[in-house]
């Protein structure tokens, strides 16, 4: 089975073979004036995303995305009306990196459990590495309510797709019954509360938290059962 994250859909608008925020730079040379649109465009809602993961959404200027990028201020206007209408595209773009790495694992033929673990490590890992995302996820207050309510039809299509995966590892016997919904209530709530606690330059990367979450989520926080020669903490043993 594969777990590469490179992505063999084509982003809109546009042929691609990297995920919405890979690869966008400013000074990119392209032939076609629409092109060379798309990808300012993005450069200024992946540099955006960082700095609104970094410092939170009231904190950031759209002075300080202009000198990030090299840019003055207003030649940001040419691509966005406002501050408010770019934070929703950066949840457009979280929304986007979720959906090509779902329909990854999905596209995988493996057990319901393979999916969800492999959606779970490289999901993390992608936020965590410098989308600053996490807390994009956490700030949905910030859009205008026309577009809190565009992406939230979206989280709901999305977690509902991840709740078949779960449904698929019951039935394929990967999975131990459970609640598909509060399971994925709760890898999802945990994914979105990273903005609390995490710290770009702590001591876990993505790769690490992932690990960690896939741990807890697949094992809990249970002792090894007695057949491993450890009490059962049921059994008062």
């Amino acid at each position: 089975m594969s777990t590469s994250t490179e992505t063999q859909s084509r982003s809109k608008g546009r042929s691609s073979n990297k995920r919405p925020g890979e690869g966008a730079r400013w000074n990119n040379a392209v032939s076609s004036p629409d092109e060379q649109y798309q990808l300012k465009k993005q450069a200024v809602i992946t540099e955006a995303a960082k700095a609104f993961g970094r410092r939170g959404y009231k904190n950031v200027s759209l002075d300080e995305i202009a000198l990030a990028l090299n840019v003055t201020k207003p030649a940001l206007y040419y691509y966005f009306k406002n501050k408010q209408e770019l934070i929703y595209e950066c949840h457009e773009l979280v929304m986007q990196v979720g959906d090509q790495v779902l329909q990854e694992a999905m596209a995988t033929d493996s057990s319901g459990y393979v999916k969800i673990t492999t959606f779970i490590k490289n999901y993390l890992a992608l936020l965590t590495n410098g989308l600053g995302a996490p807390a994009i996820l956490y700030d949905l207050a910030a859009m205008s309510p026309a577009d809190q309510k565009k992406i939230k039809a979206r989280r709901r299509k999305f977690n509902q797709q991840l709740r078949q995966i779960i449904e698929d590892g019951i039935q394929d016997g990967s999975i131990a019954p459970c609640d598909p919904k509060l399971a994925v209530f709760w890898f999802m709530s945990a994914i979105s509360a990273l903005p609390l606690w995490y710290d770009a330059d702590g001591a876990l990367g993505g790769e690490e938290i992932a690990d960690a979450y896939i741990e807890f989520l697949t094992k809990g926080i249970a002792p090894v059962r007695q057949a491993d020669g450890i009490s059962d903490p049921d059994n008062g043993n």
